[in-house]
């Protein structure tokens, strides 16, 4: 008696699967798929390419941009320079020399662009870029302090400019007034009633100034009327600030009037909050002490008006605390902290970004969620990144850099990307479990060091640099298909199917010659290489190659001329018979340059037949 034909359909197809053997996975996902990402509708379609926007000395440690009065300004810290750069063919403009060549961060708030370059804090406002000693605040450290001594404190130090101004009340008889400390820099500007003077001489060691008349004794009532303003420098205190390598804005009730920064050398499990408003004010006060000093900071989440602190994990402290703010009954800001959960810390400090409202770190484990137990309402951490970690968890993930696009969480690593798709349906996998994944994809040949998601007018933009100075761009913002190559190279955009039993490994198979296909998306130009890969034949095999060109005015190659106007799906056949296979694996891939490429379907149709033997 005659077999029957028997049809295998793949179809409805999702990620990439690394985590099981591709026997193994399900037959919607692929257990190899490289430079391709979910469509329109879920269907696997090739990445778009990058390519480079200008060349500049020095490795890129970070991109930057931000709106001063309308206009968006892009920067780069390109080895030791600050740069404003464009993405016109304008020359690169050099802000500032002298920064570390090593990662950077930055944080924007009130209108300036506050830049931790792992040395010193630096402002760039627009216009030019100053160092936090010349922009940061001076504040009123003592009030109502007689000629003497004595007074009220009132603000606190500010850590990166070491100037602060003291209000004497005057007796009317006292011409030498004693600073708070012996041992000042310089005397900068003094005022009596408001106007300044320059009547006085002073003893920087003994910290006095004393006036050539003595000020005048003030009205019953009145306040302060001598403003001496002084510097005074503490050791360490501007290098807490300055050696920071992560930055959030956030502030009371989850507002965002602060900075909170961390990562600063010999502090690291310390972190310090910004006056309000001012990137330009630290003061001597403001800081906490985040769990034990054997772990460091590794970086911020904002969970609603919470903030969540991210540690490394060393298997005994907790790895993430969370901060609250509130104002006291005086309006100050009082924060408090708490640990929140331990087990999943942070691997690096530009590991973070988020899905939505849900919240992703990168540990050591793979990328990781902050969520909430539904039973318990307590936090907790959740693995989202599953199907890729086999692979990520091989990579240096200190080194890596994330971001969040187009509803994607991204891990550029080692060349390498590998992303979550928060855009595909999520997958739970137990129907008792609250916890769910994400469905993944992985890309090759994308070298970035740092990465920089711009958005302008509602729109995502995706650029990175690279380690030998290139400033890169995803072609996302061109439509054709010139969108299609990595700087001039092809994109090698690779779709398998799962090895596949069908539904018995234990019996061979053969695949009749006959309607077997893959359906490929319409592209005014695409193609597609099938490769099978059996038990027998570990490499695989080129068995079929088909073009697909749609005729249009505006795009015509006249060696793939062509009069096909219809743009819906379209087949390529492969006639080949492949005999007594016990798991056939179907590879379809594109490496052509400026070409779409894109997978609605596979169908196969086999025979079965006798017993393996083994």
């Amino acid at each position: 008696m005659k077999a029957s034909i028997r049809t295998k359909t793949y179809s409805g197809f999702r990620g990439v699967d690394f985590s099981a053997d591709p026997a193994l996975v399900d037959a919607s996902r692929s257990p190899w798929a490289v430079n391709m990402i979910a469509g329109s509708g879920g269907v696997p379609e090739k990445r778009p390419g990058w390519r480079t926007l200008r060349k500049v000395d020095g490795r890129i440690n970070a991109l930057f941009y931000a709106k001063f009065n309308g206009e968006m300004h892009l920067l780069a810290h390109a080895g030791t320079k600050l740069l404003r750069w464009y993405e016109s063919s304008a020359a690169p403009k050099e802000l500032k020399s002298g920064l570390p060549d090593e990662r950077s961060t930055a944080a924007y708030l009130n209108g300036k662009l506050w830049i931790f370059t792992g040395a010193e804090l630096i402002c760039y406002d627009g216009e030019k870029v100053y160092g936090a000693e010349e922009c940061g605040y001076i504040p009123t450290t003592v009030i109502a302090r007689d000629p003497a001594g004595g007074g009220t404190a009132y603000e606190a130090i500010n850590m990166v400019r070491p100037w602060q101004t003291v209000r004497f009340l005057a007796d009317g008889t006292s011409k030498t007034y004693q600073l708070p400390y012996e041992g000042v820099e310089a005397i900068g500007e003094v005022k009596v009633n408001g106007t300044a003077t320059t009547a006085y001489t002073s003893n920087l060691d003994k910290g006095t100034v004393t006036f050539t008349t003595a000020p005048a004794k003030p009205a019953a009532g009145a306040e302060d009327n001598v403003y001496i303003t002084f510097k005074k420098t503490f050791e360490g205190y501007a290098e807490r600030i300055g050696t920071c390598k992560n930055a959030v804005v956030w502030g009371v009730n989850g507002l965002s009037d602060r900075i909170v920064a961390c990562g600063s050398g010999e502090y690291q499990n310390r972190d310090f909050t910004s006056g309000f408003d001012d990137g330009g004010y630290w003061p001597d006060t403001k800081y906490a002490v985040v769990g034990t000093a054997e772990t460091a900071i590794v970086g911020y989440r904002r969970l609603g008006e919470h903030l969540a602190i991210i540690k490394e994990d060393n298997g005994q402290d907790s790895t993430v605390f969370i901060r609250t703010g509130n104002l006291d009954a005086e309006g100050d800001a009082v924060f408090s902290i708490h640990p929140c959960l331990g087990g999943a810390g942070g691997v690096s400090r530009f590991g973070f970004g988020n899905i939505g409202d849900e919240q992703l770190l990168l540990t050591s484990g793979g990328v990781y969620a902050i969520t909430t137990n539904s039973f318990t309402a307590e936090r907790v951490t959740q693995n989202r990144s599953f199907r890729v970690d086999p692979l990520l968890r091989k990579e240096n993930l200190s080194e890596a850099v994330c971001c969040t696009y187009d509803g994607c969480f991204m891990v550029f690593v080692g060349g390498k990307v590998y992303g979550i798709d928060g855009r595909m349906p999520k997958n739970y996998p137990s129907r008792n479990d609250t916890a769910f994944l994400y469905e993944c994809f992985y890309w090759e040949n994308v070298p970035a060091r740092s990465v920089m998601n711009r958005i302008d007018g509602g729109r995502e933009h995706l650029f990175f640099g690279t380690e030998d100075g290139r400033i890169c761009r995803f072609n996302t913002d061109i439509e054709d298909l010139s969108r299609y190559n990595d700087d001039g190279a092809a994109i090698t955009a690779v779709w398998s199917t799962k090895a596949d039993d069908d539904g018995d490994a234990m019996r061979l198979k053969t695949m009749i010659k006959r309607g077997n296909a893959v359906t490929i998306q319409p592209y005014t130009r695409s193609s597609a290489k099938i490769l099978l890969r059996t038990d027998k034949d570990a490499l695989g095999v080129e068995v079929a190659q088909g073009k697909m060109d749609i005729f249009n005015w505006e795009d015509i190659d006249f060696s793939r001329f062509t009069f096909n106007a219809n743009d819906g799906p379209m087949e390529i056949p492969f006639l080949r018979k492949v005999k007594n296979y016990k798991r056939l694996q179907i590879i379809v891939k594109n490496d052509a340059v400026n070409e779409g490429f894109g997978i609605y379907g596979i169908v196969k149709h086999f025979v079965v037949g006798s017993y393996a033997k083994k």
